[in-house]
């Protein structure tokens, strides 16, 4: 079971990258089809919506056909339309490659998340989903890098045709690797039983309100990630490669929470890891808005991004209990209105943005994050932390 935990880290890696690699490239793809940043925005949701909103189709496909599978299929058809991104010579090209790579992708973590979840049990799973987020954690710091370098010293588009050649080998692999997994369910794809299961989610108050937060989560926190490069560049005037260096910290601020997780876990306890790692990640928004140097905006992104983890693992962990029937389809739903949220948080900031600026959008999202994690914390239902994992 680790090296298929090693290679679904492997996977969380290159899709996360690919997600995240646009933010440092966002004020250069702005000046070069002559849009403003806001407008340049429509790549991030390009890849967002549709990474959301197919998640109600691969998570019960997941559960028929086998989670491992259907995961090596997609990241195998998204090597396509990554590369794609690279021969875009429009803004509307490459905003087109982007959907059809969240479209791809939208198989792939939600589908591994579950697997980690048929597979550990809910009281020791939240340190196994901890050594799971290695990988997205390096894939987030792989995009800020990757995208920072090729925007200050090759074609920005250079980097989409590498991350299209790493999706078709880490596909390849598991693949292999999924083969030898346990058979495919014999249960019928039922659609009607499979809208009646999203339906009795939405009906219990507990699944009800993890959805509502994961959906806010998507708009107060990865709505204005997406900004967070072009706001060095205004800002302070960074270089490309100085922006992607600056925004690695966010990435390992998450790395300092994944070696950490299991004593995290018995120190603080569920609801404090929300309630706290909410609270500091507003509180990071408030210092990026007046740091007077831009030094001061790598620290602080470092504490925002162990924040963030502390916030948004344990609420992973509350999703994959959302169901024990269809844990595919139930987690897939969560991961959907996620992503839209992040749809809706990327366009609402963009517009936030290009009117009032930066600190009035960064500030507004410190407000909301933090009394929504607050006021979850108070809500949630927490399970005890057992040894080993």
């Amino acid at each position: 079971m680790n090296f298929i935990i090693l290679l679904l880290a492997t996977v969380a890696f290159v899709v996360v990258a690919v997600m995240t690699v646009t933010g440092p490239l966002l004020p250069l793809i702005a000046t070069e089809f002559g849009r403003s940043v806001g407008q340049a925005g429509i790549i991030v949701t390009a890849f967002a919506v549709p990474y959301g909103a197919f998640q109600v189709v691969f998570g019960p496909i997941g559960d028929r056909y086998g989670k491992l599978r259907v995961v090596a299929l997609a990241l195998g058809l998204a090597c396509v339309f990554v590369i794609g991104c690279g021969l875009s010579s429009t803004l509307e090209g490459l905003a087109a490659m982007r959907f059809f790579c969240g479209l791809a992708m939208a198989a792939t973590i939600p589908l591994a998340m579950a697997w980690i979840a048929d597979e550990v049990p809910a009281a020791s799973r939240q340190p196994v989903m901890g050594r799971y987020i290695n990988g997205l954690v390096l894939g987030q710091v792989a995009g800020g890098l990757l995208g920072g370098f090729a925007a200050e010293y090759f074609d920005w588009r250079h980097v989409f045709f590498v991350l299209g050649i790493a999706c078709a080998v880490i596909a390849a692999v598991l693949w292999t690797r999924a083969e030898r997994g346990p058979p495919r369910s014999d249960v019928a794809l039922r659609w009607r039983e499979v809208l009646a299961v999203y339906a009795g989610l939405f009906r219990e108050q507990r699944t009800r309100e993890i959805i509502v937060v994961g959906t806010l989560e998507g708009v107060l926190i990865f709505g204005v990630l997406a900004y967070f490069g072009a706001y060095l560049r205004h800002a302070f005037g960074l270089d490309y490669a100085t922006i992607g260096m600056v925004l690695c910290a966010y990435g390992l601020g998450g790395m300092v929470y994944a070696a950490a997780v299991y004593r995290l876990m018995r120190l603080l306890g569920e609801r404090r890891m929300v309630a706290w790692g909410a609270t500091l990640l507003g509180c990071c928004y408030v210092v990026l808005v007046w740091a007077p140097a831009w030094w001061l905006c790598a620290p602080a992104l470092l504490l925002a991004g162990f924040g963030f983890y502390l916030f948004h693992n344990t609420m992973q962990v509350q999703a994959t209990e959302l169901s024990q029937t269809a844990r595919g389809t139930a987690v897939a739903l969560w991961v959907f209105m996620l992503f839209m949220g992040q749809g809706v948080g990327v366009f609402c900031f963009g517009r936030l943005i290009d009117r009032f600026g930066y600190g009035a959008a960064f500030l507004v999202a410190a407000a909301g994050v933090a009394s929504l994690g607050i006021w979850f914390s108070r809500r949630m239902v927490t399970h005890a932390a057992q040894p080993g994992g």
